[in-house]
């Protein structure tokens, strides 16, 4: 079975004064267990990388709730034995916004904490995690890149576009090394059982409710017969989440890093650097595809000037879809 197939792109991109990096790794698993497999895990992968991953047990978000709102990351303790009266808040489904909610800890005190209810961007791939082997039959793309009728999705808004599934027998439930540090460490999402990877082509809309569905008549067991199935938020095999708007911002040297448009090579006909009002030649280039660096040609700011770097608000995403507002950064040089 024909497994590599190119990199999905990315939703948006950073423009920085800086640069970035990523890596992934695997472990193998050969149990074949008899009866339906069972989807375990269905994770939305951004580029970094990051991941939400929801799970059978993942709750229904009490409703309303909002970036912002107080929650408990260790739970709440009750009782002089010690008794837990609340459990600790992860991650939600916020069915009324058709996204994700994520308990934060507080950075100084870990016992409180605040909901992030944010869209998402950058969302490179989603990856379908089974609790046992699948028939490879339907799997196998043969000569091609991949599937794209594995793994579909739908979207709110224009234009359509494909996922390209690629299907790993590879982790382990019962797994060591990689299942102990793989995602933690190794980027590896993949490592808690066999899984399909699904990469959007080349794109998914910005701005938009994405719905990932699963074919049952092709996620089946290794008897050929037998369809998958899912509990809990897993019923039926998917996913929902809502994707930001396209927007940039451009971040100033020894700054956190944001994202922005991308490709780099098109994205990069759309920034500009002024120093003191006159144009300067820049250097763009980008270590992941999400993030730019932007540098004079001529090695050095000019120093004690006022630099402005611009993206400009004609710049378009893979998918023509254009930016929100052109989006301006300013400091002085050293």
């Amino acid at each position: 079975m024909k497994r590599s197939f190119p990199p999905p792109a990315r939703e948006a991109l950073g423009v920085l004064v800086g640069a970035l990096f990523c890596s992934a790794a695997c472990a193998p698993n050969n149990n074949v267990k008899p009866g339906a497999p069972e989807l375990i895990e269905f994770t939305i992968v951004q580029a970094g990388p990051t991941a939400t991953t929801v799970t059978p047990t993942t709750p229904e978000c009490v409703s309303p709730i909002m970036t912002g709102d107080a929650c408990l990351p260790m739970g709440s303790m009750a009782g002089a034995d010690g008794g837990t009266d609340a459990p600790p808040d992860g991650l939600c489904r916020n069915a009324p916004a058709m996204n994700w909610c994520t308990c934060v800890a507080d950075a100084t005190d870990a016992s409180v904490g605040a909901w992030n209810c944010a869209e998402f961007t950058n969302v490179m791939a989603v990856i379908a995690v089974f609790d046992r082997l699948l028939d490879t039959t339907p799997l196998d793309p043969g000569d091609a890149a991949g599937l794209d009728s594995v793994v579909t999705t739908m979207a709110s808004i224009p234009p359509d576009i494909t996922l390209l599934a690629d299907y790993s027998s590879t982790g382990a439930a019962n797994g060591l090394i990689f299942n102990l540090f793989g995602p933690a460490f190794f980027g590896n999402f993949r490592a808690n059982g066999p899984s399909l990877f699904a990469a959007p082509q080349p794109e998914f809309q910005s701005g938009a409710t994405i719905t990932i569905s699963l074919d049952a008549t092709k996620v089946r067991a290794k008897d050929g017969t037998t369809q998958f199935t899912g509990a809990g938020l897993l019923q039926g095999g998917t996913l929902v989440f809502k994707m930001a708007p396209f927007a940039a911002s451009v971040i100033p040297p020894d700054a956190p890093t944001t994202e922005m448009p991308d490709p780099p090579i098109a994205a990069a006909a759309h920034i500009t650097a002024t120093a003191n009002g006159a144009p300067v030649a820049i250097d763009v280039s980008s270590a992941d595809g999400t993030t730019m660096s932007v540098a004079p040609t001529s090695g050095a700011w000019p120093a004690g000037a006022t630099i402005v770097v611009t993206v400009d608000a004609t710049t378009e995403n893979l998918i023509a879809q254009p930016i929100a507002a052109a989006a301006t950064a300013t400091f002085t040089a050293r």
